[in-house]
């Protein structure tokens, strides 16, 4: 199976987001080579690895979804950033 590539990740990421009438612009963390999608103090994270992290806020620890970004974990990413109310997450 091939490596999926951080690009990639965030292009689906977008995808999703666009389907459920979201348009999130993200933005680059700094050294980390991070890119951020923000809503409500939420945030989803996709690392340079391709991982897909989310926290509450930026005040809260990061938690991991998916190394590298799968398409469960894009999915649970996205509901967490576009919903009020959410379950947990591993």
């Amino acid at each position: 199976m091939k490596a999926i590539k951080q690009t990639e990740a965030v292009n689906h990421i977008q995808g999703l987001l666009r389907e459920r009438g979201f348009n999130i612009l993200s933005r680059s963390i700094g050294n980390q080579h991070w890119i951020i999608f923000e809503r409500r103090g939420r945030q989803l994270g996709v690392d340079s690895a391709a991982g897909v992290w989310i926290r509450e806020s930026e005040e809260s620890d990061w938690r991991c979804l998916a190394i590298p970004c799968s398409v469960s974990g894009a999915i649970q990413a996205v509901e967490f950033l576009t919903t009020e109310i959410h379950g947990d997450f591993c």
